[in-house]
């Protein structure tokens, strides 16, 4: 009778065990493009009385991603997000601010404008009597005006959008942070209760690779399977408690990023955050001062030939004047006005005084020249930022895929675990039924 009880408890152990291998294997098959999951493993021991086996038991659910790993997913998340962000920055005002030349061999660039302009202006110098040449070259000049406007107005656009965008970094970033503290109380009473965490540690990892994104981090993780985050300058994120970010306006207008109190503005170096911190205070103000350089250079050249011809003080709102727009021909005056259309000339065609502006060191050199090297400056950056885009996308592709093949579920494996796990079922059934039946057979011959 001893021997029948040992076998019916090895027996339905041996069928609890492998039920609960059966669930685990279906749910990796369930979860195999579920973003973040790795594949889980139940731990089967065997159990002995007396010296003697008496069944199995599944001893716990894991899955155990190295942390090594983790954090170059991290790194690689934050230098991707920031380099993606650059990159569009850059590449829109590329954009915006045109080409030297195009597909029908005219350029849209602000030289290209300044060019012709110059060539109208030379066509009147020749004839300065001309009205409708004239008005042409009024037209000409209002052209470069106007572009120097749009091409401020769209660079502020891009300081106001990235902004905008620090403080809906920071709403992901909180977001995130708030995830991370419900999964740690989670993890500690499934730990307390003796449950198994790996799910809610999976769901952990994607939280903190999301925060990741935003901005570069530290994590520790405790023995049961919580984690403490730190900024990288060491400010508290998540311990026992929350300690969200804060997106506040500051003196100046612009959106400062604080924490426990601390303003870590100019901490955030890496990731979205810190991409688009770089832009609105660093990059594309210093193309703002390069067109404002530009245009109050052109602005002071050309009024010193013919006065009061431009209005405005930088290049968000250098005017032709309303006198001039009415009568073009008073751009050259009524005295001796073909010298002050070659006076004019002379303006466009020698090199001006620019001052360091920017990320251009200035000097002696045309407006063409100083427009082209504005655009050639951009061009420059945006090929930079496309490079280390590829760059960091190549390195998280890597680490992404390692990650995949070590920790990923192998559909193809777990079809064939589970149809071995379904033998050994039936196996552990047919075993325990015809326990059960020798059970019977023994009480029957008993009465």
């Amino acid at each position: 009778m001893t021997s029948l009880n040992t076998s019916s408890y090895i027996a339905t152990s041996s069928l609890s065990a492998t039920q609960v291998q059966l669930s685990v294997a279906s749910a990796n098959i369930a979860n195999a493009d579920t973003d973040g999951y790795t594949a889980k493993s139940a731990s089967v021991t065997s159990q002995s009385t007396l010296g003697y086996g008496s069944g199995v038991s599944v001893t716990g659910i894991s899955s155990s991603v190295s942390k090594y790993l983790l954090e170059d997913l991290m790194n690689a998340t934050t230098e991707t997000a920031g380099a993606t962000v650059t990159a569009d920055y850059l590449g829109s005002l590329q954009q915006s601010f045109g080409t030297t030349t195009g597909s029908d061999g005219d350029g849209s660039s602000l030289a290209n404008t300044i060019a012709a302009f110059e060539s109208s202006l030379t066509e009147l110098a020749a004839t300065p009597e001309s009205a409708s040449l004239a008005s042409a070259t009024v037209s000409a000049l209002e052209d470069v005006t106007y572009q120097l406007n749009g091409m401020s107005a769209e660079v502020q656009q891009q300081i106001d959008r990235a902004d905008e965008e620090i403080a809906d970094g920071v709403d992901a970033a909180n977001e995130a942070i708030t995830t991370i503290a419900v999964l740690n109380e989670q993890i500690e009473a499934a730990s307390a209760r003796g449950d198994s965490t790996a799910d809610l540690e999976d769901q952990l990892n994607v939280a903190i690779v999301s925060l990741s994104e935003q901005m570069e981090i530290a994590t520790f993780k405790g023995g049961d399977g919580t984690v403490k985050v730190y900024t990288s300058s060491g400010q508290v994120l998540v311990d026992n408690s929350v300690h969200l970010l804060s997106a506040e306006t500051g003196a100046d207008g612009k959106t400062i990023v604080s924490v426990n109190g601390a303003d870590i503005t100019a901490d955030l170096e890496s990731g979205r955050l810190g991409a688009l911190i770089e832009l609105r205070d660093e990059t594309l103000p210093a193309y703002q001062d390069m067109l404002d350089e530009l245009a109050t250079t052109f602005i002071d050249e050309l009024n010193a030939v013919s006065p009061d011809l431009l209005t405005g003080s930088g290049a968000a709102d250098i005017a032709v004047s309303e006198s001039v727009r009415s009568d073009p021909g008073q751009m050259l005056g009524s005295t001796l006005p073909s010298e002050v259309a070659y006076n004019m000339l002379d303006v466009l065609q020698s090199d001006a005084s620019f001052d360091a502006a920017g990320n251009l060191s200035g000097g002696d050199m045309t407006f063409t020249d100083y427009a082209n090297d504005i655009l050639s400056d951009l061009v420059g950056k945006t090929n930079s930022a496309q490079t280390s885009l590829e760059t960091a996308e190549g390195e998280l592709t890597i680490v992404s895929d390692t990650i995949s093949s070590m920790y990923g579920v192998n559909v193809d494996e777990e079809l064939a675990r589970l149809s071995e796990l379904e033998q050994l079922y039936s196996v552990a059934s047919t075993l325990l039924s015809v326990v059960q039946q020798m059970f019977d057979d023994l009480l029957a011959a008993v009465q």
